[in-house]
């Protein structure tokens, strides 16, 4: 440590002697600082994180003092974290230039290591992503960030609190999913961490994999006459190999409604098809939802694909891959402009209704097409949580 950062920690904190006891410490230097609210709540967070710890079996010792040690760093304003993250050599994002109060957070781990001499890998893990999650957590990384969000001072300014204490009684996780959605929601008023955004796509992978499991025909290899299909969810394009991709189909959506497309012969169909040779997928899309429902796509969103496997000697057509490829899945928003263009060399469609999720799913697996009602389902829900 630097004689800068020392200066600076010098205007907050004495010196830290091995046989003084750290709470001790700790509520002294709030004291003294006068922050007696943030002891408080560094008290109030230690207890709530001891009851998680012997709820989920965690160290309880651990989760008490994460919570004695996560705020310390708060002594210091905002410009002071930014020297002193500086001075210690410890790397600032962007968005935590943006808002530097996020920085206590690594701040605090730093001095509950090298102030503290604390060394235990689960509490100074907990501690470094106690405001922002990260996309890889274990049970103390969620202890003390529940605890922390349950420990706020009211639901004025924390209207998820209810919901969330109701949810850790069962499940960290469930907790944890309560307060990302209440902040995705404010997505747009915020400055959103990296690090938040990567246990948010984590998360929803989680969340994607569960409702995977309860929906009987997605969650099985489904046959379309000689091609095998496995859904995968995936949240970036990065996860596949894009020069597999021969399909695409969307979930269309009008609003908070979907539209479905029934063919001239009665059966429903996914709307979407095969890509034209050196076609882009994205135009493919838009080709596809022109001819096949009258519409003009206005945006996308990748959720999966179907890993495919032909049995067919040769492919569909020439130029796509085989036997192997993938059929690209995506919700997205539409606008209807008029009939399907309804091209001969392709299907032929007759209906296209704008209805409910739930009315989708019913016309769907009431006409034998419950792979559809799976497809359309998950992708919705994907969309609500996106």
């Amino acid at each position: 440590m630097n004689e800068i950062a020392q200066q600076l920690l010098a205007q907050y904190l004495e010196p830290y002697h091995p046989e003084q006891s750290i709470p001790d410490y700790i509520e002294y230097t709030f004291d003294k600082n006068h922050q007696q609210d943030t002891w408080q709540h560094s008290l109030n967070v230690a207890k709530q994180a001891v009851m998680l710890a012997e709820r989920y079996g965690a160290d309880q010792h651990t989760a008490q003092y994460a919570g004695y040690l996560h705020d310390l760093s708060t002594l210091l304003t905002d410009h002071e974290k930014v020297i002193l993250a500086e001075q210690l050599r410890i790397e600032i994002l962007d968005e935590e230039r943006q808002v530097p109060y996020v920085l206590h957070q690594k701040l605090s781990s730093w001095l509950a290591a090298e102030w503290f001499g604390l060394d235990e890998p689960d509490l100074l893990s907990a501690i470094t992503c106690h405001t922002t999650l990260q996309a890889e957590l274990g049970t103390m990384d969620k202890i003390l960030f529940v605890a922390d969000k349950c420990s706020w001072a009211s639901e004025d300014s924390a209207p998820f609190i209810h919901q969330m204490k109701s949810a850790a009684e069962h499940s960290l996780d469930d907790a944890i999913v309560v307060y990302l959605d209440y902040i995705w929601q404010q997505r747009e008023q915020m400055v959103l961490h990296p690090w938040l955004k990567a246990a948010k796509s984590v998360f929803d992978m989680k969340q994607t994999g569960q409702l995977l499991s309860t929906l009987p025909a997605l969650s099985q290899p489904i046959s379309w006459g000689p091609v095998t299909a496995r859904f995968q969810p995936i949240t970036s394009l990065d996860e596949i190999d894009i020069a597999q991709i021969s399909n695409i189909s969307i979930v269309p959506m009008v609003g908070d409604q979907v539209v479905i497309m029934q063919l001239e012969d009665g059966r429903w169909e996914l709307p979407g098809g095969t890509l034209e040779e050196g076609e882009h997928y994205v135009t493919a899309l838009e080709r596809e939802v022109m001819e096949e429902m009258g519409a003009t796509l206005i945006d996308y969103h990748v959720f999966g694909y179907f890993q495919c496997i032909s049995s067919a000697e040769t492919p569909y057509r020439s130029y796509i891959p085989h036997p192997s490829f993938i059929r690209l899945t995506v919700y997205g928003q539409v606008q209807l402009n008029h009939q399907p263009l309804n091209p001969p060399d392709g299907e032929q469609v007759s209906v296209v209704d704008v209805v409910s999720i739930e009315e989708a799913i019913k016309r769907l697996s009431t006409t034998g097409r419950q792979d559809l009602a799976d497809f359309y389902q998950i992708g919705y829900d994907i969309s609500l949580r996106s």
